[in-house]
């Protein structure tokens, strides 16, 4: 297993829905390393000791790099996203990225050495993969999928609450009065940081 250091109640923040899933893939899986490298470089912002804004524009490559970003958007804004003009969508994808930032800013501030553990076997759920994560006594699931290339995280499961429902419930109203831009500005609204 390879270990890393987290807060268990950081993590709850760090974005996106596992479910159960059959069958398990081989260790040394790339899904399993590739959430291995995200940890250590979340771990690196956390120990450059920054302010909450300068983190959050640390956060908003390593949000890019990892997460299926203009997948979680669409899952976001739900039926909304068929009919989005593509600027609405670029800019849902952008404030969805800076928001993502903004939450691991907010929540990862600082190492303090918590033990963060990544099971190196995984869940494989059809085209989909779930990675668990064991910090201390709690459990993260990060569904991901491959995109791009590369395997990206879709949701972040932590004490069996999906980040990604959560999103999408805490903007349903904004999407249904609005469309996808009254989310743009929504999350615009949400995430000024100082």
């Amino acid at each position: 297993m390879t270990t890393l250091t987290f807060s268990a109640h950081r993590l709850a923040a760090a974005l996106i829905l596992a479910a159960p899933a059959a069958a398990q893939a081989q260790a040394g899986d790339p899904a399993a390393a590739r959430i291995g490298a995200y940890d250590e470089a979340v771990i690196g912002i956390m120990k450059a000791k920054l302010g909450t804004a300068a983190r959050a524009d640390r956060f908003a490559p390593l949000v890019k790099s990892y997460y299926d970003m203009p997948g979680i958007a669409a899952l976001v804004a739900g039926p909304a996203w068929a009919s989005a003009s593509p600027a609405d969508k670029t800019a849902a994808i952008e404030a969805l990225t800076r928001h993502s930032a903004v939450s691991l800013a907010r929540n990862f501030k600082s190492y303090t050495g918590e033990r963060f553990t990544v099971a190196p076997q995984v869940i494989a759920r059809g085209a989909e993969k779930v990675v668990r994560v064991t910090i201390d006594t709690d459990q993260l699931f990060y569904r991901m999928r491959l995109t791009g290339g590369s395997w990206k995280i879709v949701d972040v499961i932590s004490g069996g609450v999906s980040n990604l429902a959560l999103q999408r419930a805490d903007l349903a109203s904004t999407v249904q009065a609005g469309g996808v831009a009254a989310m743009v500005k929504k999350l615009g609204q949400l995430d000024a940081v100082k």
